[in-house]
Formats: structure tokens, C-alpha cells, sequence
């Protein structure tokens, strides 16, 4: 039988480095996390889990794509229809965007309007090459509010 990698090393399932971005924001949580795995990560493998043997298996289907992270630093939560910004991400301790601010409704990016829009679709807008530029169109206390946000590497 295949042995399955240990998830306590996740350097054993992920090479390529990325396991410094997966076990990163260990220390943020209140309970002990090995690591994050993002859809990033996920699309490039196809996983197998066999739950009788307590195992997982990782066939590797595409090579890592350093760019994945190339975005604007937004996170975002979905709640009755609507996109807000759940938080700013930051870089050596700076907002990575300027003007926004969590609890701002995400109206727009460019030309996306972004209630009708997927999340794939919306990711996909906020993604690019770093120094790019994207028009945000949020709603603050029922004020609208024109942000240009840079895309950055992360």
C-alpha cells in the first residue's frame, strides 16, 4: 500500500515552498492549526482521502503558478447579496490598499459589477500583475467612494 505524507510537515505535501505560506498564521489562531490550504493550492491536485486508513493522497496535476498570490489586498465576506471587505491585508505591517476600509460594501471592480457576479469572477478581476491598478466603487455609510488599488505580491 502508498504511504500517505504526514500533514504535520506540510514541506512533505508541498515542496515548492509553500508550506511557509500555509503554516504562517499558526500563531493567529486559538487553536493549533498545521497550516491553511487555499484554492490555489487546491487546483493543482487532485486529492484522494481514504477515510478507513486515515490516509490522504496528493497527485500533483499542474505546476505551481507563482503568481496566484498577485492581488489586490482585499479580503472579502459575502452577506445577503452582497460583497463587503472583510479586512485589508497588510505587507511589513502597511495596508497593501489605501481608503478601504472592513464593512465597506464592494460595489464594483472596473467595469465588474459585483452583485451578480461569481467569486471566481470577482477573484479573477482582483488579480494581475503586481503594480497593476484596479478601480474599486465601495459604498461607506451610504456614501459611494472611487479607490485606486494597486495589485500586489504577496
Amino acid at each position: 500500500m502508498m504511504s500517505a505524507p504526514s500533514l504535520l510537515d506540510p514541506s512533505e505535501v508541498f515542496p515548492q515552498g509553500i508550506s511557509t505560506c500555509l503554516t504562517g498564521t499558526r500563531k493567529k489562531n486559538a487553536i493549533p492549526v498545521v497550516g491553511w490550504i487555499g484554492g490555489n493550492v487546491l487546483k493543482r491536485f487532485k486529492l484522494t482521502i481514504d477515510y478507513p486508513d486515515h490516509a490522504m493522497y496528493w497527485l500533483q496535476q499542474a505546476s505551481p503558478d507563482s503568481r496566484d498570490l498577485n492581488q489586490v489586498g482585499l479580503t472579502r465576506r459575502f452577506e445577503h447579496s452582497e460583497n463587503f471587505v472583510a479586512a485589508v491585508a497588510k505587507k511589513r505591517g502597511w495596508p497593501t490598499v489605501e481608503g478601504v476600509l472592513p464593512g465597506d460594501r464592494l460595489i464594483r471592480v472596473d467595469d465588474l459589477e459585483t452583485r451578480n457576479a461569481t467569486w471566481g469572477e470577482i477573484y479573477d478581476r482582483m488579480h494581475g500583475k503586481p503594480g497593476e491598478t484596479r478601480t474599486l466603487l465601495l459604498e461607506r455609510d451610504g456614501n459611494r467612494l472611487n479607490v485606486t488599488a494597486k495589485v500586489t505580491a504577496f
